[in-house]
């Protein structure tokens, strides 16, 4: 990749520094580590058996995936460049496969969660920061359909939506779906499958078609589309074009996700020599009172964050309310639909899941982030307000909360809420509303009055909405509360490593103090140096 050696440089270079001082290398390591394997997420979206899987296999050049499959066999399964191994995921359980035993058989959503796939060839190695997922048909199981965006959304670059020509159009299911891309400006590839099918003018009719209802979903004014050969030899020059492109556009977001993190990485570090050089001068007197100033700072900071927590603790609960109140009343003014899909022995499970997914996101953008803004924003100024401007230290601490901890409200608080929320409405949820429509099926089965037979159907779509209300809220409310003490947790962890490589380079300048003045003076040369080359880290592409 274009920016990788840079990378790889600097964090070795901020590592040999942090080592230089004892300060904490983990982190920096781990993101080191990170980079020869970082990918983006190109998701392959559409309903079941419109030739998804035959179609990544044309891009690999060889069957690797299985085309022979049924919605109870279909598998999520990555591909992208690597040394030939396979790996089946079981919940915690991996097992190693050879790449000769794909394709592989007997795999069941049961027995297998995830297969990912290394392949070495010259086409996946042209775009090998892409992670091409193959993800089973929307219209196999509503688990896929959260899946696709709660677990891939937030590392993606684009989706690709596979739509065959024999039914070039866009079921509920996926317009849902593309409903919410929509809110995270996510960009949509349209891949027409077993194009050979149809004539010139059909085939020219069916793009038109598909990029005025794409685009219209999803916002998009020119939606691309590739057309893939169905017969003899499979063509995917149009698809390998599109992957090229996503795969041009991956630097961009690798150079943004490692200068945010070489900017955080810094942090400490820079802290540590600001204040060791500053304070060199100091007697031990006066670093004895400096360190007594630091503690009873950190000690105010504790303190009215605690405050600022218990008062969110407040405010996230009337959120929760609202949202629970939003999820009832939608769900309620769906009740007309529900009872008729019941009447009419349809599944309901889809409807339920669009009402549901819809009403949380609109909350939670409405209602919980920006209360969650305001929150870690009000804690940034706070420090402000009780500490001077000058103050290094605080002023790192505010800029600290800011950077790592409100970007990340923008980015996953929304994801985070929904893929638990998705869980629920994939399990419990949609059990407990089988078992309704289970019952309310052999009731209204044996009644012949019509108008006692329309009491029982609405009873079982209230019961239904009462039960998918209460337990909605209750999921929504357990991964609020995790969410948020995950951003707690931050904003405590960045004070406290704040104050810790303040304290040490106090306690390191009282061994500074015992050397002698020449000594001391290389010393100082050498921290202003090294100084200098953080400050470069901290301000990486900012500019």
């Amino acid at each position: 990749m274009l920016y990788s050696d840079e990378y790889k440089e600097k964090f070795r270079k901020l590592i040999e520094i942090q080592k230089k001082y004892d300060i904490a290398t983990e982190e920096s390591q781990r993101i080191l580590d990170s980079i020869d394997t970082y990918k983006v997420n190109t998701p392959v979206v559409g309903n079941f058996s419109t030739g998804k899987s035959s179609m990544i296999n044309a891009i690999i050049g060889r069957p690797l995936l299985s085309v022979d499959i049924t919605p109870e066999t279909a598998v999520p399964t990555e591909v992208y460049y690597g040394d030939n191994k396979v790996y089946q995921y079981n919940k915690d359980v991996v097992i190693e496969r050879k790449i000769d035993e794909l394709p592989l058989k007997g795999l069941t959503i049961q027995n297998t969660s995830l297969v990912k796939i290394e392949y070495q060839n010259d086409f996946l190695e042209k775009i090998r920061s892409v992670n091409i997922v193959d993800l089973p048909g929307f219209d196999t199981s509503i688990e896929l359909h959260n899946r696709a965006i709660d677990e891939y959304l937030p590392n993606s670059l684009a989706y690709l939506l596979v739509v065959s020509s024999d039914e070039p159009v866009l079921k509920e299911s996926i317009s849902d779906f593309l409903k919410e891309l929509k809110v995270y400006n996510m960009p949509v590839y349209v891949v027409i499958t077993k194009s050979s099918r149809l004539d010139e003018d059909e085939l020219d009719e069916c793009k038109k078609l598909l990029k005025k209802l794409v685009g219209g979903i999803v916002g998009q004014d020119d939606v691309k589309v590739a057309c893939v050969d169905s017969y003899g030899r499979v063509n995917v020059e149009e698809l390998k074009e599109i992957l090229v492109e996503i795969q041009d556009k991956t630097g961009d977001i690798f150079l943004n996700k490692y200068s945010e993190h070489l900017r955080n990485a810094s942090r400490y570090a820079e802290v540590y020599l600001i204040e060791r050089i500053d304070k060199a001068s100091l007697s031990t007197s006066r670093l004895e009172q400096e360190k007594e100033k630091v503690e009873k700072k950190i000690q105010t900071i504790t303190l009215e964050i605690d405050r600022e927590k218990n008062n969110f603790k407040r405010q996230a609960q009337v959120c929760i309310n609202s949202i629970r109140d939003n999820v009832k009343n939608d769900l309620e003014a769906s009740l007309p639909t529900i009872s008729a899909m019941l009447e009419n022995g349809n599944d309901i499970t889809d409807k339920i899941n669009s009402i549901v997914r819809r009403s949380v996101r609109i909350g939670i953008n409405t209602e919980f982030e920006p209360k969650l803004k305001k929150y870690v924003n009000h804690i940034s100024e706070m420090i402000t307000i009780q500490f001077p401007e000058d103050d290094e230290l605080f002023l790192g601490v505010k800029e600290a909360i800011k950077e790592n901890v409100s970007d990340e409200v923008v980015k996953s608080a929304l994801p985070v809420v929904l893929a638990g929320v998705g869980f629920a409405l994939a399990n419990p949820i949609l059990a407990a509303v089988g078992g309704i429509v289970g019952v309310a099926a052999d009731t209204i089965h044996n009644i012949k009055n019509n108008r006692k037979k329309q009491i029982e159907i609405d009873n079982a779509a209230n019961k239904i909405i009462n039960e998918v209300t209460v337990q909605t809220i209750s999921s929504i409310e357990t991964e609020i509360t995790k969410y948020i003490s995950k951003i707690n947790e931050k904003i405590e962890n960045d004070v406290l490593k704040q104050k810790e490589a303040l304290e040490k380079s106090l306690s390191d300048i009282e061994i500074d103090l015992s050397i002698e003045e020449h000594s001391r003076q290389q010393l100082t040369e050498s921290l202003e140096k090294d100084l200098e080359i953080i400050r470069m880290f901290r301000k990486d592409r900012l500019a």
